[in-house]
């Protein structure tokens, strides 16, 4: 019977979650007034997967305490849709239930792989939403915010210079230790970066601007570099150089940045023992599956043996992944809930990004443009980074897919970009409502 069970819910969860998909494109298709249809069912599929799902983890492993992390992950959820529905009702709706949804299916494999790291994740998230939730109504009235450039800079650099003096993790220097607690400064500078260039854009675009706008983004850059952490690097350079396009409109600053790319990681080829590592192993992993290719290979393993519905919940082996809980989390949803799930998951992350810039291109004021823009970039970019990584199309980064993946760094970063992202949205409401009633008030 419990057999039985497993091998019908992989099948169902696959449905189930390839609906919510959908879902979430029809409604950006929808009208937002008509879109209630839409919000009622991915509200119900949402907590269908999360219960169903956590079912399963209680039979399968007979704890009490799979059923206890189900309630306070359901209460959790329930609180933040409610709440955010009365302060914010102009939000967007869309973003919040495919950030619930992300939230929920990171919870669950992070339960499946280790308990006691959920638990810690939910109480990061509780936490960090409580505070979140000021931030669309703080930056909606402190209008001031944009005016900070070189504040958000000499902040950025800061953390970037203390975590040259952090603790190092697989050959980077990624964390910062405070008594029991560890934090990665770049999850927070990639936020400081954003509003940054759009701050300074917004002041100016001439080229003197530029220029000292380009060094001090570069400095950034070089700074990671420095920790090694190239991932993060390749994030602040594309952010950077889409923002910059966005702001000046010349193609030619895209073409001279995609000649430093190409120069740089040539450069970063040869000066880094560790990034030719990756690259040998990302062209032919097989031939070192016993050393540095033991990763790769082990979730390229998980990804085919998943197929396309999966082994089911807790009867696969994604523990063999070395940190699957945190670089390979997608090979490790693959494995136990198989390629329809995991692609509609990637999918769902792609329709955040659409919403993102969405909302960028309605905003009149330049600097919530640049905002939006910088900060959807920088969400897409780094699920791309992760995803691809995983499924060998790209070099293994070690960057997470946000909301998923297992970081409470991570996951506080990702909720203020989203609390950001809806205050992109509140305003943009305010904006037309604005023009409705021939207020027009146009702003840099």
């Amino acid at each position: 019977m419990q057999s039985l069970l497993f091998n019908l819910s992989k099948y169902v969860l696959a449905f189930l979650m390839a609906f919510y998909c959908l879902s979430g494109y029809i409604g950006y298709t929808t009208k937002e007034k008509k879109r209630g249809t839409i919000y009622f069912w991915q509200y119900l599929l949402g907590f269908l997967i999360h219960l169903l799902c956590y079912s399963i983890l209680y039979v399968a492993y007979d704890d009490v305490k799979y059923i206890f992390l189900y309630v306070v992950e359901f209460i959790y959820f329930f609180v933040v849709i409610v709440v955010y529905n009365l302060l914010y009702p102009k939000a967007s709706k869309l973003l919040i239930n495919n950030m619930c949804m992300l939230m929920a299916i990171g919870f669950v494999m992070i339960a499946r792989l280790d308990y006691d790291k959920c638990f810690k994740q939910l109480v990061i998230a509780a936490i960090s939403t409580i505070v979140t939730f000021i931030i669309p109504a703080l930056f909606k009235k402190v209008k001031t915010f944009r005016n900070f450039a070189w504040i958000y800079c000499g902040i950025g650099l800061v953390l970037l210079v203390i975590l040259l003096l952090g603790n190092q993790v697989f050959g980077a220097n990624l964390t910062i230790s405070i008594g029991e607690f560890s934090i990665q400064p770049a999850e927070f500078v990639k936020i400081t970066f954003v509003l940054f260039v759009a701050s300074a854009f917004n002041q100016s675009t001439d080229f003197r601007q530029i220029v000292l706008v380009s060094i001090a983004a570069g400095l950034h850059c070089l700074l990671l570099v420095a920790a090694t952490d190239l991932g993060a690097a390749l994030i602040f350079f594309i952010c950077y150089l889409m923002m910059l396009y966005l702001a000046t409109r010349k193609a030619r600053y895209l073409a001279c940045g995609f000649v430093a790319f190409a120069g740089a990681s040539a450069l970063a080829y040869q000066a880094f023992s560790h990034v030719k590592a990756r690259v040998t192993v990302w062209l032919d992993p097989w031939s070192y599956i016993d050393t540095t290719g033991y990763q790769i290979t082990q979730a390229l393993f998980a990804i085919g043996m998943g197929s396309w519905f999966g082994y089911g919940l807790t009867l696969g082996a994604p523990e063999k992944i070395p940190v699957a809980i945190k670089d390979f989390m997608f090979a490790a949803i693959t494995e136990e809930f198989g390629i329809i799930f995991s692609l509609a998951l990637f999918l769902v992350c792609l329709n955040n990004l659409i919403l993102m810039m969405n909302i960028a291109s309605r905003c009149n004021t330049l600097f919530y443009r640049l905002v939006a823009v910088g900060l959807g970039v920088t969400y897409g970019f780094q699920v791309f980074l992760a995803v691809g990584g995983s499924i060998k199309l790209i070099p293994m980064t070690g960057v997470t897919i946000p909301f998923v993946s297992y970081g409470g760094s991570s996951l506080l970063s990702s909720l203020v970009m989203f609390a950001l992202i809806n205050a992109m949205y509140n305003m943009r409401h305010d904006e037309r409502e604005t023009v409705n009633g021939k207020e027009v008030k146009k702003e840099r």
